[in-house]
């Protein structure tokens, strides 16, 4: 039989990358029919395995971001930690995901939900098209170890775009400037961490030259913290070239834009960073990430990504973050919105701390500024109770992505304890049920017929 760490080494060889995880779907299903599942599946490629005595549904996405090497994976084990090299490992939510096809695989009576394309959005537990059988969900993506997540913040991508005058120019001395050194970081989970952005740090330079621009170009992912940036310019004649400039090796460029001094102020009055706290939870309530920029058919191209723990915080820090970009005349739209999922501390979620108590001797209930697929599933079937818990993670959505392969053995037990708490739970709560006493109700008018004789 399979151990947990083959089952992860195996999907990691499975190209899986938001967008282009078809394989990965296909491997899935595979694997459910095999170990007697009865599966579903929906266009956006979200998977639900049924099991005929589930009382509790595990729920993963299995896509990933992919940056750097990605999804070409070399597995680096280091002091506990494992790795890969210069790239995204995927344990955001590959560990979830591989222990679900575990769980199969020891045919626990569990049901189990694969999400596609979490990483646009919530894209697919958006547009999941079947039922979720059972009354409570364990979402597996949380990202600490002794911590039981109840709620997490909602999102919208804003994506501004700002026609450029380009002047043609015929001999000029190009010259480019990049920087790819930064640590980077989750946009979420790390944006309250003083991690320099790259787009900003690029540009801010930029400024304190005499340049005429030509490119620019930052960012990874949006879900990311720019860790690189570049950029290509014309110097006025005489210029001091800083050691940073090097000559560009293509010297056959025709032209530069005239509103380079718009463009620079437009980029350095980004919004970025935390814009507000949340004091319950000490994490951030309303965030910025200012993840891409690029110049495209001339036009420059922003991309950000904005985050907040509740509906309100969402549209306050939207309706600022358009008017900072409507100061600079940008045409602004806006792409995958998710919804936050407000606390809920449920009978189910203390259940669940009682047992990664257990396993843990320490357990406190947190918020996560990160989206979570538990909001939109909550908000499709307001009924059910969901909580998410997760191992010990590093470096989400960044080429230094590790996870403490000691959290997730002990993730492991204490999502195989759980269930059978559960199971247990559901039968004993039947029983008690069963064994109440009977309160019947008056018959509509008897009290009327008594008051007439």
């Amino acid at each position: 039989m399979e151990t947990f760490w083959d089952i992860f080494k195996q999907i990691c060889k499975i190209p899986r990358c938001s967008g282009k995880a078809m394989e990965m779907q296909t491997f899935i299903r595979n694997w459910a029919k095999v170990h007697g599942y009865v599966v579903t599946s929906d266009k956006a490629g979200n998977i639900i395995c049924y099991h005929n005595e589930a009382t509790l549904t595990l729920q993963s996405h299995y896509d990933m971001v992919c940056l750097g090497e990605a999804p070409t994976l070399e597995l680096i084990e280091k002091m506990g930690k494992l790795s890969a090299k210069d790239s995204t490992l995927g344990v955001d939510s590959g560990i979830g995901v591989s222990l679900m096809l575990l769980s199969m695989q020891d045919k626990k009576p569990v049901d189990f939900l694969f999400t596609a394309d979490a990483q646009f959005g919530c894209a697919g537990a958006k547009a999941l098209e079947f039922n979720i059988k059972t009354k409570h969900v364990l979402n597996l993506n949380a990202p600490e170890s002794e911590s039981v997540y109840i709620a997490c913040a909602g999102g919208i991508d804003l994506i501004g775009t700002l026609e450029l005058n380009r002047v043609r120019i015929e001999g000029a001395k190009y010259y480019e400037c990049s920087m790819d050194n930064l640590p980077g970081g989750h946009s979420g989970l790390d944006i309250d961490k003083n991690i320099p952005n790259a787009n900003l740090e690029m540009v801010k330079f930029l400024a304190k030259n005499d340049i005429k621009l030509a490119g620019i170009s930052g960012g990874q992912a949006r879900t990311a913290i720019s860790k690189s940036a570049k950029a290509l310019f014309i110097m006025e004649e005489g210029s001091h070239v800083p050691s940073q400039f090097k000559e560009a090796e293509n010297q056959k460029h025709v032209h530069y834009y005239e509103d380079t001094e718009t463009i620079l102020s437009a980029l350095i009055n980004m919004p970025h960073g935390v814009k507000k706290d949340n004091n319950i939870y000490n994490i951030p309530h309303s965030s910025v990430n200012f993840a891409k920029m690029k110049i495209e058919d001339h036009q420059l191209i922003v991309e950000l990504s904005l985050r907040s723990m509740d509906g309100i915080g969402m549209m306050q820090l939207e309706e600022q973050t358009r008017s900072s970009l409507n100061n600079f005349r940008f045409k602004i739209k806006d792409e995958n919105i998710y919804p936050a999922w407000i606390v809920e501390k449920s009978e189910f979620a203390q259940r669940l701390s009682r047992t990664v108590e257990e396993v843990e001797d320490f357990v406190e209930f947190k918020g996560l500024h990160a989206g979570l697929e538990c909001a939109v599933l909550k908000r499709k079937a307001p009924k059910l109770e969901f909580a998410s818990i997760g191992p010990n993670i590093t470096g989400s959505n960044t080429t230094g992505e590790s996870v403490d392969m000691s959290s997730v053995e002990r993730f492991k037990e204490i999502v195989y304890k759980f269930i059978d708490s559960e199971a247990a739970f559901v039968i004993e709560d039947a029983e008690a049920q069963k064994n109440k006493p009977y309160q019947g109700t008056r018959e509509k008018g008897t009290k009327n017929k008594r008051n007439r004789r």
